[in-house]
């Protein structure tokens, strides 16, 4: 007594083949070693449509050809050539794995090392400098390398609001400005440590580092500030203004 198997139970897609291909491979196990005479009778497809799906299935390992008398016959390989296919899927996607997992990992680097590396923002208008003032009361110290002296000129009644402020929070600060300065209301002031620079140390912008933050300060009639927030730049910036600070005078 035979058995017989409904070819349409077999669903070799779920095996990786498309559906054209798996005609094809399911006509060749029926037909044995054939042309593709027999073979494009079998599957009702076209010529060109059954060369390509052989291709396809001979570089799977799937479909083999032998010639007789200057003619090509194709066949079926062996159906366990599946579970190796399988087990090479199987090997590829430990491999993806392994890949993908030292991938995510170097990536979650990069991520935590552009959280803590910049950030950097435009603050304009006498409100965007206000900005960075309420951040500075915000610490508990603060450089200030402010040589021209503009902020009271440009801020007004703030700057006097800020002294206050900075005196009741007891906020430490270090302050250089122009030597021309030194006996003008605005150095009388200031409340913190000032010395006093040179003419030659004279900056057009005023430069304020605090935290792991720099602040660089364009003192216009329309003043815009740039804030810097990064742990190497402020520590850089530090070092250069203990340099000036050893140089200028009480």
């Amino acid at each position: 007594m035979f058995l017989t198997i409904d070819m349409a139970e077999v669903n070799l897609e779920e095996l990786g083949l498309t559906k054209i291909e798996a005609k094809v491979y399911l006509s060749l196990i029926k037909l044995g070693s054939t042309t593709t005479g027999p073979l494009v009778k079998k599957t009702e497809l076209h010529r060109a449509t059954v060369y390509d799906a052989l291709k396809r299935l001979m570089e799977k390992g799937l479909v083999t050809f032998i010639i007789k008398e200057k003619t090509k016959y194709f066949q079926a390989t062996s159906p366990e050539h599946f579970l190796e296919l399988i087990k090479e899927k199987k090997h590829e996607l430990e491999e993806k794995e392994r890949l993908s997992q030292e991938i995510v990992k170097k990536l979650q680097q990069i991520q935590e090392q552009a959280k803590i590396k910049e950030n950097a923002g435009i603050f304009q208008g006498k409100r965007g400098v206000k900005t960075i003032f309420e951040d500075i009361l915000r610490h508990k110290e603060y450089y200030s390398l402010a040589s021209s002296g503009k902020f009271k000129e440009v801020l007004g009644v703030y700057f006097d609001q800020f002294q206050r402020k900075k005196k009741q929070r007891k906020i430490k600060a270090r302050i250089l400005i122009d030597e021309s300065l030194k006996n003008s209301d605005y150095a009388r002031v200031i409340h913190g440590e000032v010395r006093f620079l040179p003419k030659e140390y004279s900056y057009p912008t005023a430069t304020f580092i605090y935290g792991d933050k720099v602040a660089l300060f364009v003192l216009t009639e329309y003043p815009t500030a740039f804030l810097i927030e990064s742990k190497e730049v402020a520590e850089s910036y530090r070092s250069y203004f203990d340099l000036l600070w050893k140089r200028a005078k009480a």
